[in-house]
């Protein structure tokens, strides 16, 4: 089995558009949408395409699926900027938009060829807010895994795409398809019976025009990333 996996595509439609076109015609058994779906500037949009595909592809939650479907604002200690788009993003949703992101599992693990059993979580297995990232200290990362029996580790929520070993285990994250950070385009990978990590270009231009017409709020925020992604650390 091959395995398209897609992660934090953060309600960018044209970047989600473009991934599905280029996953068409890889020839892939299945695809894995690793959460963080519809908090960005098109979360309708997004999940219209995404619900198309509901009964086919295999979802599990991200900390802001899950922050959205609930509402989450300051009282759970969040910042002015993600309060205020986590609950315009849920006025846009439909109750059955909500329902979907409510009742997303929080991991799953296949069997892909050339690579064995193989797990997906959102942040970390411990977490969907923990940050594996690509430069985080190994001995951080090994209480997060200690408990994991799977070699290969799928994760996201930071938006750099990787491929390292800690001790035994091998972490990949795709990438954003989104939101992503040191790559001019959408990430994502394919799995088995290799590990390939991809990046498919867009039109970043019409997508932050359109974006840019909107009640989105903190629009030029996401257009300017569109355009101009960041380079995050080291």
């Amino acid at each position: 089995m091959r395995v398209a996996t897609i992660y934090d595509i953060h309600a960018n439609y044209s970047a989600l558009k473009a991934v599905l076109e280029e996953i068409r015609k890889a020839k892939v058994d299945q695809i894995v949408v690793g959460g963080d779906l519809a908090w960005g500037p098109e979360p309708r949009q997004v999940m219209e395409l995404l619900m198309e595909y509901k009964d086919e592809f295999i979802f599990i939650r991200g900390n802001v699926d899950r922050e959205v479907s609930y509402r989450h604002g300051k009282e759970q200690g969040l910042d002015d900027f993600t309060a205020e788009l986590n609950h315009w993003c849920a006025d846009q949703l439909t109750e059955e938009h909500l329902r979907f992101l409510k009742n997303l599992p929080k991991k799953k693990t296949l069997n892909i060829d050339g690579l064995g059993e193989v797990l997906f979580v959102h942040g970390s297995p411990r977490s969907d807010e923990e940050a594996i990232r690509i430069n985080t200290n190994e001995n951080e990362i090994r209480p997060m895994i200690e408990n994991v029996s799977q070699d290969i580790i799928v994760c996201g929520h930071t938006h750099i795409q990787f491929d390292r070993m800690v001790d035994d285990k091998r972490i990949i994250n795709p990438g954003s398809v989104g939101l992503q950070s040191r790559a001019n385009g959408a990430c994502w990978a394919i799995l088995g019976p290799e590990v390939e990590l991809k990046v498919t270009p867009y039109d970043t231009k019409s997508a932050s025009e359109r974006i840019l017409k909107t009640n989105t709020p903190y629009k030029e925020d996401f257009a300017e990333h569109y355009l101009n992604p960041p380079y995050e650390g080291p």
